[in-house]
């Protein structure tokens, strides 16, 4: 058996943290990172990092090149290959806010990262903003789309209350400290009937739970988070819709992506094998709509109205 950090945990015990997606008053040790403990909540299971980096830890860690395979151009002059799965993705992602009834006005990606939404979203006719923590990276879409994109977070941008029609959060949710903050200010952001979108990691996909399993078989530890300490939440559609709706939102929307293999994880798999196997359960799971990647679309509720008298 391995002999990691994570492994010489010792016993798993209750700990009075109450959760931070539905507030039950206590929750759970499931496991240990390094120093981190990993708690599970029993009421609505929440999978969650204890004592997260701050804000501001967060925005020095992404402000750095730790995260970055390859550096992003600071002076690009084009916009180079995008992947076609992100391309089909994003444009099925503004189809389905469309469909809900914003298909244009103001967006805002948190998080943006190399611009490739705000781009695609600029071109169906939104007037697009962004924020990202990473200096390249904003240096990259500033440079390239000539749009408003903020170093920083959420907050640090200084956005008026009812001023999108439209936030985004793309794989980003899971890497926030306090995601009922981030989406409690959206709301405030979001104009009523505003839509906020976010995709993130199914911690209940098929893949790992195939994973899970194989681990235990073979004596090995299973982290229940992958790629801790930048995730720092496990959600499930069930979760991330509690955490909409204690932040004001009505949930309108959750369903699957594309699975990690075949979209944001394109090589997983150390060996040829490994990775078939990946594959394959991966397409497994789209027949059972098990993805390991899903999206959630809650709107901020439209404002009452007076009948007259």
């Amino acid at each position: 058996m391995s002999t990691s950090p994570a492994s010489q945990a010792g016993a798993i015990s209750n700990s009075v943290v109450p959760c931070p997606i539905c507030a039950a008053l206590r929750t759970r040790r499931v496991y240990r990172w390094n120093s981190m403990d990993i708690n599970k909540c029993p009421n609505c299971h929440i999978l969650f990092v204890v004592s997260p980096p701050s804000m501001d830890e967060l925005v020095r860690m992404y402000g750095g090149h730790d995260l970055l395979h390859e550096r992003l151009d600071p002076n690009p002059t084009a916009e180079g290959e995008y992947p076609a799965w992100k391309m089909s993705e994003q444009n099925h992602l503004l189809d389905l806010l469309k469909k809900w009834g914003i298909g244009s006005g103001r967006l805002l990606d948190v998080g943006c990262f190399s611009g490739m939404f705000l781009r695609n979203a600029k071109l169906r006719g939104f007037e697009v903003t962004g924020v990202e923590p990473n200096t390249d990276a904003v240096s990259h879409v500033r440079s390239l789309y000539n749009v408003d994109v903020r170093h920083g977070n959420l907050r640090s941008g200084n956005f008026a209350s009812e001023s999108f029609s439209a936030v985004s959060f793309l794989d980003v949710i899971e890497h926030l400290p306090d995601p009922i903050a981030e989406m409690s200010e959206s709301c405030r952001l979001l104009r009523p009937g505003g839509l906020l979108l976010m995709t993130t990691p199914n911690v209940k996909g098929l893949i790992q739970q195939l994973i899970r399993a194989k681990r235990f078989v073979f004596g090995q530890p299973w982290c229940p988070i992958d790629d801790v300490p930048w995730h720092l939440w496990g959600f499930t559609p069930e979760t991330l819709s509690v955490g909409a709706s204690r932040a004001g939102l009505k949930v309108k929307e959750t369903g699957w992506l594309e699975p990690s293999p075949f979209s944001s994880n394109l090589g997983a798999g150390s060996r040829p094998w490994k990775k078939s196997a990946l594959r394959a359960a991966a397409q497994v799971s789209k027949l059972v709509s098990r993805s390991d990647r899903f999206l959630l679309i809650a709107q901020k509720p439209p404002a009452a109205t007076t009948s007259p008298s």
